[in-house]
């Protein structure tokens, strides 16, 4: 694109350059949805900006060695490396804008403190629920809890919901707190959510609710989906902790044990001993443990899958195997819990059933499982639905126009002014 320039330029022309985004995030101690989540985020921006990357982690937060573990709980308050780094990416970069998705434990609240210093605008992809809950679940000890939803953490202290650990717990209170004086919810310019169900939530958080875009996760299919089996199994896919309630699931197994299929949990994490053990005690059979797999071997069980699980018992903010089970034509039974009924048509790409209740959950499998041509309707009415509402370019086209809003509406700015005030 060719655009005239102003001032002493006049009467030339110079080619624009790509508008350009920081991608920042805080890696986790284990890989999970989310991380997934941002790399595809940033392919798809590759399109129409000029991306870069800043990803963090720390295993100084997470040392059993006492002076490492002092340094990591000190940076994770204030991060001053990632400062630095942050601060020289900008000046080498020439970013219009960062799009943060993750900045806790490892990278602190310093992230936003820089960026409000150099004017830098942030757009803040919303993941998890963090910013009202210090584990992001809404959870605690495994039952459901909003006691900090209003910016008070003193309540995750006493309960040790985080790491089960009271001082951990405190020192992420204490993190969040610096959120708060820091003026974020105020300050960032825009922010990214995830489903509508996500979104009411920050706005109770206190977040202005004008300021706060819901653009859904995307999935484009790129292979034809396998055939649907007449006498298919049933597959859960994901992390094995303790919010995704595979708790629910294997009990809801076990009236259902008998009927020849088998039941995959695929994935793994903290909780899976604790679900093989119960496994055990409740003397099922038919279920196998894989751990994570590699590509070509959950192709070959999704061939053979009949319908996938959501059994989530946290406020879910969107479930992204939704839509990779209807890629493979397929459906869903999932909890009426989170953005969960705000994704699935209920008895049209899936069945939806109330949560921590496995005989419903029993139900709904078993009736996709005795009534294949059912499923496979219900599997092809995902697919549509994929494809109509969950799209990259439906995607592209809702985010193009939130940064465009934000950073872009002087096309000669970062033309004339270099550097963003760095």
């Amino acid at each position: 694109m060719i655009i005239p320039t102003h001032g002493h330029n006049s009467g030339q022309e110079v080619r624009e350059r790509p508008r350009r985004i920081l991608q920042i995030f805080s890696r986790y101690k284990e890989y999970g949805g989310e991380e997934g989540s941002v790399y595809r985020i940033g392919d798809a921006l590759q399109s129409e900006f000029d991306v870069g990357f800043f990803i963090y982690s720390s295993t100084d937060l997470f040392s059993s060695n006492v002076l490492r573990k002092t340094v990591g709980a000190l940076k994770a308050v204030s991060n001053w490396e990632v400062i630095s780094n942050l601060r020289r990416y900008h000046q080498l970069g020439r970013y219009d804008c960062w799009l943060v998705h993750n900045v806790f434990p490892a990278m602190s609240p310093s992230v936003y403190a820089i960026a409000f210093k150099l004017g830098v605008p942030i757009v803040q992809y919303l993941h998890n629920y963090r910013l009202g809950c210090i584990n992001g679940f809404f959870m605690n000890h495994g039952e459901p809890c909003q006691r900090c939803i209003d910016g008070k953490f003193f309540s995750a202290f006493q309960t040790a919901c985080w790491h089960d650990s009271r001082i951990q717990s405190g020192v992420m209170g204490g993190i969040m707190k610096r959120v708060k004086r820091l003026d974020v919810f105020d300050k960032v310019q825009h922010w990214i959510a995830i489903s509508d169900a996500q979104k009411k939530e920050h706005v109770r958080m206190g977040i202005p609710a004008e300021r706060i875009t819901t653009i859904h996760h995307f999935l484009d299919v790129r292979k034809e989906p396998p055939p649907y089996p007449p006498a298919g199994d049933v597959l859960f896919v994901g992390r094995l902790s303790n919010e995704k309630g595979v708790e629910w699931l294997l009990r809801a197994w076990v009236s259902l044990q008998n009927m020849g299929r088998i039941l995959w949990i695929v994935g793994d994490g903290p909780e899976r001993e604790k679900l093989e053990a119960l496994a055990e005690t409740l003397a099922l059979r038919n279920v196998r443990f894989t751990g994570f797999l590699k590509s070509a071997e959950a192709e070959s069980i999704w061939a053979n899958t009949a319908c996938s699980v959501v059994p989530s018992i946290w406020m879910e903010p969107f479930g992204m195997v939704v839509l990779e089970s209807w890629a493979k034509c397929r459906p869903v039974v999932a909890h009426r819990i989170g953005a969960l009924p705000e994704i699935i048509e209920d008895g049209k790409g899936g069945i939806l059933v109330e949560p921590s209740a496995p005989s419903e959950m029993a139900a709904a499998i078993r009736g996709i499982l005795e009534h294949p041509e059912q499923g496979a309707v219900m599997g092809r009415a995902g697919f549509a639905r994929l494809s109509s509402h969950f799209s990259q370019a439906i995607w592209q086209n809702k985010i193009q126009k939130v940064f465009q809003e934000v950073t872009f509406n002087d096309p000669y700015k970062s033309l004339q002014e270099g550097d963003s005030g760095v």
